[in-house]
């Protein structure tokens, strides 16, 4: 059950979209055992006397604190400029692993970049206006993964070399037994 307290975090417009898509409507409450609720018990500090929560238009993440077992959040409801910044960082790294995840099946599919994307817009309710950002992270994971191919160093263990020790010593030692007796 979240507690009454609502915190403002200045965040991306397609970020909030997402996490939208994801828990619902504003404000966001995250799961209970979620890797968010964990970065807020440690990032949340006691405000300072004359503080007011700042409203970021659009870019406002509104989110419902959990009850912490640590903390209390009628006291600890304050995210210090580097602290919001570290918090809105893990969203995007949750998001572009999601971008990425999402990405991963359409191409399985075999549907074209272009559709990928819309496919992806459409299904988080995300702006056009993140489509450079998107189409840019696409070509990235596409040229990471075939550099991971190309370049593996786990060769395929059904590929064996063939062994042909020069002079009737082979560099194995258990071959190089077998051969002498």
């Amino acid at each position: 059950m979240p507690s009454p307290i609502t915190i403002n975090v200045k965040c991306d417009q397609y970020l909030v979209r997402f996490l939208e898509k994801l828990y619902g409507p504003s404000p966001i409450v995250f799961p209970v055992k979620s890797n968010f609720n964990m970065f807020l018990d440690v990032f949340l500090q006691i405000p300072s006397l004359d503080y007011h929560q700042q409203d970021f238009g659009e870019n406002t993440l509104i989110i419902q604190l959990p009850y912490f077992e640590n903390k209390d959040v009628r006291s600890y409801f304050y995210l210090s400029e580097k602290a919001q910044e570290k918090f809105v960082e893990e969203i995007w790294k949750f998001f572009k692993i999601t971008f990425r995840k999402e990405i991963s099946k359409y191409i399985v599919l075999g549907l074209y970049r272009k559709d990928c994307i819309e496919l992806f817009i459409d299904k988080y309710n995300l702006s056009l206006d993140c489509w450079d950002m998107l189409e840019k992270d696409y070509q990235r994971y596409i040229k990471l993964s075939w550099k991971k191919r190309l370049f593996r160093k786990n060769i395929n263990s059904s590929v064996k070399d063939p062994v042909c020790p020069a002079n009737g010593i082979s560099e194995n030692p258990v071959e190089s037994m077998v051969i002498k007796n």
